[in-house]
């Protein structure tokens, strides 16, 4: 059996002034430290989670100006090929009717050439003729 007496108040005054002390000087530093230590656990945690957010919105932003760059440069390349497919048509416009006059003056040509060679094959006709006449008839005919 536990008898009480005057010793239990000197064990409870003891307990009571070395919690005090333990506490001061042990306890509450320890607890200071761990709050800090999570503290800094979490702050670490939440500047990873916001580092990753915004990596994340500047990845998008990379895409995004990317996808800009690539539309600008399709932009470009179809501006530049519509201006060749211009001056390509240009060309060929200008060549057809470089043709077409060089064809008009080759067959202007031909005409005059063709009507210059009939009027000189009329007359040699003539000319043979009339000498055919001479032989078969045996005289001068005209």
């Amino acid at each position: 059996m536990i008898h009480l007496d005057q010793s239990i108040i000197y064990q409870v005054v003891l307990f009571v002034v070395l919690w005090l002390i333990l506490n001061k000087l042990l306890f509450q530093p320890y607890l200071r430290l761990l709050e800090e230590r999570e503290h800094k656990t979490t702050g670490a945690q939440h500047d990873s989670v916001d580092l990753e957010h915004e990596g994340a919105k500047l990845k998008a932003q990379f895409d995004e100006k990317m996808a800009q760059g690539q539309a600008a440069g399709y932009a470009a390349k179809e501006a530049i090929n519509q201006t060749a497919r211009q001056e390509r048509e240009k060309i060929l416009s200008q060549a057809r009717d470089e043709a077409t006059r060089s064809l008009e003056q080759v067959r202007q040509e031909v005409a005059t050439a063709m009507e210059l060679e009939k009027q000189l094959a009329a007359a040699e006709v003539s000319a043979v003729a009339a000498d055919m006449v001479n032989k078969v008839l045996g005289r001068k005919v005209g």
